[in-house]
């Protein structure tokens, strides 16, 4: 039994995706601008030594893992818009 390709909801779920990236590029660019507007430069007065270097390290990994979920939604939305193009080619070929 062959099932129908859910073109809407493709459609649907990538559109998401492609909103969650933005979302997610926004909320990086956002922590990196406030942590700049807070912090100054690595070697500002504002705040130094090991609790600094400590927030430093922790906001790096933070940043990265942020990073790691938009690439992992790109990545999700790319499978979904070459399934549905797939789809479509198969679609055309059917008829």
């Amino acid at each position: 039994m062959s099932r129908e390709y859910d073109f809407g909801a493709a459609d649907r779920l990538s559109k998401q995706l492609s909103q969650l990236v933005a979302k997610l590029d926004w909320f990086i660019w956002l922590r990196t601008t406030q942590r700049q507007s807070l912090l100054g430069s690595p070697h500002s007065d504002n705040w130094q030594g090991a609790k600094r270097g400590q927030f430093e390290d922790e906001y790096a990994r933070q940043q990265a893992a942020f990073a790691g979920l938009k690439d992992a939604a790109r990545s999700l939305q790319a499978r979904v818009n070459s399934a549905t193009e797939a789809a479509r080619a198969d679609q055309k070929n059917g008829e």
